[in-house]
């Protein structure tokens, strides 16, 4: 399974306006003209699966949020047009047939890792950063899975994958002798990536895997890339969220995200950053699931997913693309 690139927009228009009072159609795209606050919306794909028969049964893991980053809990199969073309053609296609339902109905749960930077220039605001990811960790559902790493200029998974509460509380604020010295940002992502692979391949039950990281300084202490971490995130169809914060290299850590199918947010206050693990961790639960299956000949597709809503400022449009290889050899 390979994804090849990333490329999301984002267009307005605006249209006349339904009337409110009237009941949403199942059979229509959900819609909510009492929105007044929706300017935008970003449809991102954080993942794509693939089952390993010759027909290729595809799950497609759609994301959708304002331009504030909250999602969209209630759309359905019709806020999305999803199309597929085989690379150097032009005879795009509608997929019809699709299975669709969201993530947290399915039976399938999350698998994070929480990528959380105690470097030196972290030591006056390793409270702050704790009681943020305290906050993703009390709320997740109870059989989302987390672990956590912590790094500086070495690396510690001081928590293995665990669904328990409180042993990921203890690790969390427990003294880490490690805190203190340089950034190796990159390196640690790499082990997140790899351990949410390998975790959620030998479960029996699906897992969402998807990295959390953190840091608030560029990173100078790793023997990876950002491309590296880029190239091993999509091999293995993980999205990753980034958070920076101070002289973070936003620049970086938005190619990363963007380049995923994760998201990336700045805060240059660390009060704000508890608010930012909650958004995240919403954003993981309102997932939804497309699937079909694929039986065209072609090595390489591209997935265009087109996304829709109509509130009280008109109607407003997100694309998103993926390309994937669909036969598996």
């Amino acid at each position: 399974m390979i994804l090849i690139s990333l490329l999301v927009s984002s267009v307005f228009i605006g249209c006349s306006k339904k009337d409110s009072t009237d009941p949403t159609p199942t059979s229509q795209p959900f819609s909510n003209t009492g929105d007044d606050s929706t300017t935008r919306i970003i449809a991102s794909i954080p993942r794509i699966e693939l089952s390993k028969v010759k027909s290729t049964g595809v799950t497609l893991y759609l994301s959708v949020t304002d331009q504030k980053g909250h999602p969209f809990p209630n759309f359905n199969q019709y806020n999305f047009v999803i199309k597929q073309v085989c690379i150097g053609r032009t005879d795009t296609a509608v997929v019809t047939s699709l299975g669709f339902q969201k993530m947290n109905q399915s039976g399938q749960n999350i698998a994070t890792p929480l990528v959380l930077d105690y470097s030196g220039s972290m030591s006056s605001y390793l409270a702050d950063l704790e009681q943020a990811a305290a906050k993703f960790i009390t709320i997740k559902n109870k059989n989302d899975q987390a672990e956590l790493i912590k790094f500086s200029s070495s690396i510690e998974n001081v928590q293995p994958f665990t669904k328990d509460t409180t042993a990921l509380l203890t690790a969390l604020i427990a003294s880490w002798p490690g805190s203190g010295g340089s950034t190796a940002l990159y390196d640690a992502m790499m082990m997140g990536i790899d351990d949410a692979d390998l975790f959620s391949s030998q479960q029996s039950s699906t897992y969402l895997p998807a990295i959390i990281g953190f840091t608030d300084g560029i990173n100078n202490a790793s023997s990876s890339t950002s491309q590296d971490v880029i190239d091993n995130a999509i091999a293995k169809q993980i999205p990753v969220y980034m958070l920076g914060f101070g002289g973070a290299d936003s620049v970086s850590l938005s190619s990363i995200a963007n380049q995923t199918g994760g998201r990336y947010y700045y805060t240059p206050d660390m009060s704000t950053l508890q608010s930012l693990f909650s958004m995240i961790s919403g954003q993981l639960k309102n997932i939804y699931l497309a699937s079909w299956v694929y039986s065209s000949t072609c090595t390489e597709v591209m997935i265009i997913v087109e996304a829709s809503y109509t509130c009280g400022k008109g109607t407003f449009y997100s694309r998103t693309e993926k390309i994937f290889i669909p036969l598996i050899k």
